[in-house]
Order: structure tokens, then C-alpha cells, then sequence
């Protein structure tokens, strides 16, 4: 029987600031096994995104040994890198500027470390928030292929086939869809076996010649115990050839222009009706979002308007940093919540303009303002309890239990 072809990526990423403790058990517990899967499976191979601002972290955690082994399996052929944004922003809700400084900066952070091994094809936009700007940049960047969400194919779910190429209308880059329902397995406990694994892809029943998947590293192992044993354990029936997008891309012989709809891999299909693409970052009825926004585009303005400022260059390090996903991420409560998060974040952007020597009293006094509003009301919503009802909310929408650090979000 001719083994169905498998094309993964492992996405893995830690925010800037993350604690070096943390960093730490997250590769003890995901990034070393996925290694020792590779390690001792020659064969198999994977696309890795790597996040430059876990990459520079690694030697501070004590894991300079980490880049040694993931530059070996590159150097084997196992690991082909994609591109990414160094400090994991929500490139669809920047200006174009932006979107290249980010993924500028991914690519000179990773080359330091993996040298000429750092030849990445393909592209993953942090969290898929595809858009067409997004694409547009990405190609002219020279990319040669991205992967998106199987609803940003039309809105819908169930609708992609996998046994052909994709490309973007009057850009002409290629996509390739992942599969939602079998990339998310190893988020959720529906599968715990191989058994399990092979009944819904059967019911899925568009992957008996090609599987596509994307998805977090850290759910192998950290988010989710014994992930990582599933994925080795498929591996080993032998019922999979485990190659590369690229390699996908020499392979499919039938193509398919397409106009994909913005979105990402949390959104929902009421998310797409209603228009609301970025639901988790950018949420119109979220009024921490959009206070949010207001500082965020606010701090790009500025530090755009004084380059010539002495301290220009620690300031837009600093802003490079702030413009992390993760601020956004844990102020929806669909499902994720932290106060101390939604702080920091906000800080970090208050604190790259603060590091201007010549911003005006006015302009600093207004991020200010801003940023306290953006804590009262994150405290608000968490005294209230209204956070709490969202996150119920939106649980009672989930059709499968979410982990997070080896717990059941509730």
C-alpha cells in the first residue's frame, strides 16, 4: 500500500521577556522530543518555523546545544525552515513597513545562528492571519509558497481538497491549506492512540493521499501530555512519508487560482460572517482591542516620525519587541485571559516611547493616558467577572477541550 504523504510544520515560539525558566521546561518537555523523533527517524522529515526571538533566547536558557541539533537535522535534510516575523506579530494589522522590518529582522536573527543552513522557501504568518497585503509583501520578499488555515479557502470548513496546488489570484503564490480538524488532534484529547488518529481521518476523508498540518510544537509534549508519543507512534506504522511542503510542491501536478478570505487558524465560521477576521487580536466589541490599537498605532507613528532621535534605535528595538502577538492574544478571554499579560504588553509599548529624548510632554502624556485605561479596564473586566463570562461564552462554542501547559482550559 502506497503510504499516504505527510507534510507537517512545527511552528514554535516563546515572547520576548519570556522567563528563562520557562523557556526551558517548554524544550524539556516539546522541542527536545520532536528533536529525538527526527533524531531517530531519518527518514522522516518536517518544516520548522522558529521564531527568531525563541532562537536568540535558547543560548540564555542554557540551550545553545538545541541549535546545534536543529542545524544537524537541517544539514540531514530533515528540517527545512520557513520565514517568519521575528517577534511574532499580527502582520495583517500593520503597515506594509512593518511587515518587512519583522520578517527582515527573523531572517538576520536565524542567519546568525544557522549560517548558510538558514535557506528558508516557504513563509508561516504568525497565528495564519493571512491577508492579501500579507501575501503580496511575503512574494516580494521572494517567498515561494505559504500555508493558511483550510477556512481561509472560502470561509467555510470541509471544503479544501489537498491533492492540488493553490495559488493567490494577480500574485501568483502558492498555498497550501492545512487540515484543521486532524492538525488540531494534537491540541485536544480526541485521539490518544494511533487507532483513534486513523477512525477520524477516515471520517475526515479528504487525506488518504496527502495530509497537510500545521500546528504548535509546543502542543507535543507541554500543552498536551503524550502528543508526543502519538506523532512518534504514527511515524512508526509506517503508514506515512513525512516530507516537506517544498517537496509537496514538485509533487502536485493539478492547480487551482483562488482569492483566499482573511483569517486565521482560530477563526470560526460565524467569525467569517460576520466579517470579524482576527477575533483573537483584533475584536470590533472588544474595547481592550481597540484601546490596544489605539497605542499600538499610535507608538508606530511616533517612532516613525523621529528617526532622527538620539535614542531612536533603543526605542524601536524596544517597539520591535512590544508589537508581540501575545498582549492581544490573552485580552479576547476566546478563551485566554491575563491581566499581567495585557499589562506588560502595554507597558512595552509605553516604555518604547518613553526612550525617546526629544518626544514631546503631550505625545507621552496621551500613550499614558491609553495605557492606563488599558489597565483599568483589563482589571474591570477581571473584578466584574466579565471576563469570565466571555471565556464561558466562548467555551460552549468550542466543539473539543483546549490545553494550555498540560491543563484543561476552563
Amino acid at each position: 500500500m502506497t503510504p499516504c504523504l505527510w507534510a507537517n510544520l512545527f511552528h514554535i515560539y516563546q515572547p520576548p521577556g519570556q522567563k528563562k525558566e520557562i523557556t526551558q521546561k517548554v524544550a524539556a518537555e516539546s522541542y527536545w522530543r520532536i528533536i529525538d523523533i527526527l533524531k531517530h527517524r531519518p527518514g522522516v522529515k518536517i518544516n520548522l518555523n522558529i521564531n527568531a526571538s525563541l532562537t536568540e533566547q535558547l543560548p540564555a536558557a542554557g540551550l545553545s546545544k538545541m541549535v546545534e541539533e536543529i542545524s544537524a537535522l537541517a544539514r540531514r535534510g530533515q528540517i527545512e525552515f520557513t520565514g517568519s516575523a521575528k517577534y511574532h506579530v499580527i502582520l495583517a494589522l500593520l503597515p506594509e513597513s512593518e511587515i518587512i522590518r519583522q520578517i527582515e529582522l527573523n531572517n538576520e536573527t536565524n542567519k546568525k545562528f544557522f549560517g548558510k543552513l538558514w535557506q528558508p522557501s516557504g513563509f508561516f504568518i504568525p497565528e495564519l492571519c493571512y491577508s492579501k497585503k500579507v501575501a503580496r509583501t511575503v512574494k516580494k520578499l521572494g517567498f515561494k509558497w505559504i500555508v493558511l488555515d483550510e477556512i481561509a479557502y472560502n470561509g467555510k470548513f470541509n471544503k479544501v481538497k489537498f491533492d492540488k496546488l493553490y495559488t493567490i489570484k494577480n500574485i501568483g503564490l502558492p498555498v497550501f491549506f492545512r487540515n484543521t480538524k486532524i492538525s488540531n488532534l494534537f491540541f485536544t484529547a480526541e485521539a490518544k492512540t494511533p487507532a483513534d488518529f486513523f477512525e477520524i481521518l477516515k471520517k475526515d476523508g479528504r487525506s488518504e493521499k496527502f495530509l497537510l498540518t500545521a500546528l504548535d510544537g509546543e502542543n507535543l509534549g507541554h500543552h498536551q501530555k503524550e502528543m508526543d508519543k502519538l506523532y512518534a507512534d504514527l511515524l512508526d506504522t509506517k503508514k506515512f512519508e513525512a516530507i516537506t511542503f517544498s517537496d509537496l510542491l514538485k509533487i502536485y501536478k493539478t492547480t487551482e487560482e483562488i482569492e483566499p478570505t482573511p483569517s486565521s487558524w482560530s477563526s470560526r465560521e460565524e467569525d467569517i460572517k460576520r466579517k470579524v477576521y482576527y477575533p483573537l487580536w483584533e475584536n470590533p466589541k472588544n474595547e481592550i482591542h481597540r484601546l490596544q490599537w489605539q497605542l499600538t498605532n499610535l507608538a508606530i507613528k511616533i517612532l516613525d516620525e523621529n528617526k532622527k532621535d538620539p535614542n531612536f534605535n533603543s526605542a524601536r528595538k524596544k517597539l520591535d519587541q512590544a508589537l508581540h502577538s501575545d498582549q492581544y492574544w490573552w485580552a479576547s478571554a476566546n478563551p485566554w485571559w491575563s491581566v499581567e499579560i495585557i499589562e506588560n504588553g502595554g507597558n512595552m509599548l509605553l516604555n518604547s516611547l518613553k526612550s525617546l529624548k526629544t518626544l514631546s510632554p503631550k505625545i507621552l502624556q496621551k500613550a499614558a493616558l491609553l495605557n492606563k485605561k488599558i489597565s483599568n479596564m483589563a482589571h474591570e473586566w477581571q473584578n466584574t467577572g466579565r471576563a469570565k463570562k466571555i471565556k464561558e461564552s466562548y467555551l460552549k462554542g468550542e466543539p473539543y477541550e483546549r490545553y494550555f501547559a498540560g491543563k484543561i482550559i476552563k
